[in-house]
This record gives structure tokens, sequence and C-alpha cells, in this order.
């Protein structure tokens, strides 16, 4: 280790060298990250059945075939409201426990050794640290030996499970900087509990709220792992494109895969402006 040391002591790049290395690193890591995703947007205006680069021809109908009315793919559209109605339905119960349990964690004061707003604060994210196919054997082991499998409602479960800590942690960072002046203004002035957090703390943590539920819908409506194991009787978006490649190629696969990070990276942007003001 030693002559490790003193020979990168002896190694001098100047600044200048420094951020020009910096600078192709940063580019060859996002060409690494971005380009397949680039190159399936490309190949979704192909006229080929078969996909070919650079593409032959350009056309809309593979975006046309998504959707009524006829001739469109009835199975990727209806999982794709499939995927629209969870994502929805997951970020509303979210958004409403996420606030629940970032209120009653930061707001209370807990002496035990055991239970604190550190531990709790751990134990809400550690679905996020754990790795998520140990998190969908595990659901799915749970489920088998309740008798619950495929359940549309144990679907649910699971996704607010794995969507549940992002919420938290940006409701709850905004509450930790949060002016409880105000609030005891309020109730100064004859407001109830109640209607102080109705009409004071509901609506300047509603910025931390809506930006935890947009992360909540973008993971469910993009989650496969985790679905695949849990969703036996319904069918989202993920889980049919995965089994559409399974069965050979459809061109439509790369129309609907461009929508898709169009449509996650908008509602990522909006959450991200919304946590960086809650954050702010």
């Amino acid at each position: 280790m030693n002559l490790l040391n003193r020979a990168l002591q002896r190694v001098e790049i100047s600044e200048a060298r420094t951020s020009q290395l910096l600078g192709i690193f940063s580019v060859i890591t996002y060409v690494f990250l971005y380009g397949p995703v680039i190159l399936v947007a490309i190949l979704s205006f192909t006229t080929e059945t078969i996909p070919t680069f650079p593409p032959k021809g350009f056309t809309l109908n593979w975006y046309f075939n998504l959707f009524p009315p006829e001739p469109y793919n009835e199975r990727i559209f209806s999982s794709l409201l499939e995927s629209i109605q969870l994502g929805v339905i997951t970020a509303i119960i979210t958004g409403a426990i996420g606030t629940l349990a970032s209120l009653g964690m930061v707001r209370n004061k807990f002496d035990s050794r055991w239970i604190n707003s550190s531990n709790l604060r751990l134990f809400f994210i550690l679905p996020i640290v754990i790795p998520w196919i140990v998190t969908a054997v595990a659901v799915l082991i749970l489920y088998g030996a309740l008798d619950i499998v495929g359940n549309y409602s144990t679907l649910v479960i699971g996704h607010v499970l794995i969507t549940l800590p992002f919420t938290i942690l940006i409701v709850s960072a905004q509450l930790y900087g949060f002016d409880r002046s105000l609030e005891e203004a309020a109730m100064n002035l004859g407001a109830s509990r109640i209607r102080t957090f109705y009409e004071v703390t509901l609506p300047l943590i509603a910025p931390g709220i809506f930006a935890g539920m947009l992360f909540a819908f973008t993971l469910s409506f993009d989650n496969f792992t985790q679905t695949f194991f849990w969703a036996t009787r319904t069918e989202t978006l993920p889980i049919v494109i995965f089994s559409s490649i399974e069965r050979g190629y459809d061109p439509s696969i790369n129309a609907i895969s461009t929508l898709i990070v169009i449509f996650s990276l908008s509602i990522a942007l909006i959450g991200e402006r919304l946590s960086r003001r809650v954050l702010s």
C-alpha cells in the first residue's frame, strides 16, 4: 500500500487534463446508459418489421397500432390501462399512509432506546436497500402462506410496500424544516388541531406529498421484478412487453417503450422539481 501511495504521489496531472478526462468519462457513461434507449426510440419509426440500423424508411404506424380505433394491439392497450390504474391506486394509498407516517415519525418524541425517530426512519427506508428480487420472493412466500396469491388487492399492497419509502423520505424532509410557529399562530387564533392541519399544515406540505405520489406512480407503473412474481391474474404493461419479447420481436414494443420512457421522464422531472422545492 505504501508503494502504491508513493507511485500515486509521483503522478502529476494538470487541472485541465483532469477536467478533460472527467468530461470524457462522463460522456462515455451517458452514452452507455442512454444509448440503447435512444436506439429503441429511433427504431420505433422504422418501416421494417425486423429492426435494422440505420432504419429504412419512416412511419408512425407502430404508434397508431397501439391505441384504438381498429386495428390496434388490444393486449398492450389493456395492459397500459391496467398499469395506469394500479399506479394511481398505489400513489393515492402511498400518499395517505406516507403523510401520516411522516407526521408520526417527525412530530412525536420517542424516548425508547429502540423506538426513536432515527430507527423508525431506517425501518421505513429499508425496502429501498433490500434487493427487489429478495422482496419479491419474500412477499410471494408470505402471500402463499396466507393463501392470497394472485389477488389484485395483494398486488396493490406489494406496490405500496416498495413505493412507500420514497414518499416518506420526501414528506418527512419537508416536515423537518417546517415552521411550527405557523401552526401555533393558527391555534392561538382559535383554530382546532384538525382545522390547523387542513388549513395550514396540509397546504404547505402538499408539494412534498404530490412529489412523493408522483414517484410512487412512476415506480409502480414501471415495476417488473416484483409484479412478475405477484401478479398471476393481472397483466401490467412491463409483463406484457416481457412476454411479447419472449415469443418474438414485435415492432410495437419499440413504440410503447419510447412512450413509457417519455412518460416516466416527464413524471420524474415534475416530481424532482417539486421535491427540490420541498428541500429548498
